[in-house]
């Protein structure tokens, strides 16, 4: 029997609550007070145009904020019959407050949400596809990077555009690795120097790990990107299930990643956080996304470090995952207002902008070869990091919270890597299951 769109909703605020709204690394996220605004056009409307209210919300940071305010009065600027109410929820509360929200008529007309959750909320009802008038399917496939907006898809039509893009990243310290003898301005190339690198690179006293080789805790794109690498697969698309506890590759892929916890213990979460231990020179190497480009340059203006393209398999791919939100409108919003405040803001003009000022990665794909960008060496490393990416398939809070405790398990106990793994894979397919009968 078909459940209700009711119940399905339940399902979904459930799965969204189990984690805050961060789609990246904890550490990438910032957040401010609440706040909202409005703006509103003095330019006088001929008769025949209709007037339209839009409210808007995103979860709270100083610069997103700031940022937004100002987009939104150009935007308003250029389409003087459309006011845009903006709210700004503190990011621990944006959860709790949207998704109950949108089982009402309550919900905000153009709102952030987790790339992962659109289908969920396509099923149900709760948000409706782009206006095709507007941002035409076509257009969009052919614009944007594939890996960006492949989430965003659902029934044949897409139901937002991507914001907060983020890719994987390698980040290393200058001065640690010179001081081993390793080459301080490449860093490691391939996953083998990768894992050869942290071993060298971590250090005890008397039992008491004083220096990480690398800092990894199993962040969900950095295993997935060395399983996609190495030609495994971790879920399969025409199943609609996760598969890679049944694939050898994949497992293989996995052994390894997790080998440098469980055998070479080049990191203990009980040494310090990894982050935390990077920006203070105790951490030696850390996977991330372009993020951090920014947030270092504020947390850590003196460290010496390094950025680099994700290691490569022996296959020669350096493919990396892809995480984002999307901009999407609620099953009430006017659809071509909404479409055109969506279709602004992914605009190319917007997502320079983001990319300059926040280190988000731009989504279309003119702006990989845009020369202001470039001009920033660690920018442009962030930029071709896009060119062989796939879309991460553990984007909902459920998904990423039932990931991160397997992986807690292999790091920490001597239970088979196998068994984990199958347990894992029944418990997210059993996770995604539940909006599909």
């Amino acid at each position: 029997m078909k459940k209700t769109c009711s119940v399905l909703l339940a399902v979904i605020v459930a799965a969204f609550l189990l984690t805050g709204c961060g789609g990246g690394a904890p550490e990438e996220s910032a957040s401010s007070g609440d706040s909202s605004s409005s703006y509103t056009s003095e330019e006088s409307l001929t008769a025949d145009t209709q007037k339209v209210e839009l409210t808007y919300w995103q979860h709270s940071s100083e610069a997103r904020n700031a940022m937004i305010t100002e987009l939104v009065k150009k935007f308003q600027e250029e389409n003087p019959n459309i006011t845009v109410h903006l709210e700004f929820i503190p990011e621990d509360d944006y959860t709790e407050k949207l998704i109950p929200a949108l089982a009402t008529d309550s919900a905000p007309d153009v709102f952030q949400v987790q790339s992962g959750m659109v289908t969920r909320l396509a099923k149900v009802g709760s948000i409706q596809p782009l206006d095709e008038a507007i941002m035409p399917t076509a257009s969009i496939e052919s614009d944007f990077i594939a890996s960006t907006i492949d989430g965003l898809k659902y029934g044949g039509k897409y139901y937002g555009v991507p914001t907060d893009t983020q890719s994987i990243l390698l980040y290393w310290n200058k001065d640690l690795l010179k001081a081993e003898g390793l080459d301080s301005e490449k860093g490691p190339q391939t996953w083998e120097e990768m894992f050869e690198y942290a071993r060298k690179l971590t250090k005890t006293n008397n039992g008491q790990m004083v220096q990480s080789g690398w800092g990894h805790k199993g962040y969900f794109p950095e295993v997935t990107s060395i399983v996609e690498q190495y030609a495994g697969k971790f879920y399969d698309s025409q199943s609609g299930k996760y598969v890679f506890a049944d694939d050898e590759t994949a497992v293989k892929a996995i052994t390894d990643i997790s080998n440098v916890i469980r055998v070479d213990k080049v990191y203990d979460e009980n040494f310090m956080a990894n982050w935390a231990g990077f920006r203070e020179g105790k951490v030696a190497m850390m996977l991330g996304h372009p993020a951090m480009i920014g947030n270092l340059a504020t947390t850590a203006p003196d460290i010496n470090y390094g950025i680099g393209l994700i290691p490569a398999a022996d296959t020669g791919s350096r493919s990396s995952c892809v995480t984002s939100w999307g901009y999407v409108m609620s099953k009430n919003a006017e659809s071509e207002a909404a479409t055109k405040l969506i279709d602004y803001l992914g605009s190319e003009e917007v997502e320079k902008q983001w990319t300059l000022i926040t280190g988000e990665l731009p989504a279309r794909k003119a702006l990989l070869d845009d020369a202001e960008l470039k001009a920033d060496s660690k920018i442009s490393i962030a930029l071709e990091s896009l060119n062989e990416s796939f879309v991460g398939s553990l984007q909902t809070g459920a998904l990423n919270t039932i990931w991160n405790d397997a992986y807690e398990k292999i790091m920490v106990t001597d239970e088979s890597l196998e068994t984990i793994l199958k347990d894992c894979q029944d418990k997210l397919n059993e996770e995604i299951a539940k909006d599909i009968e």
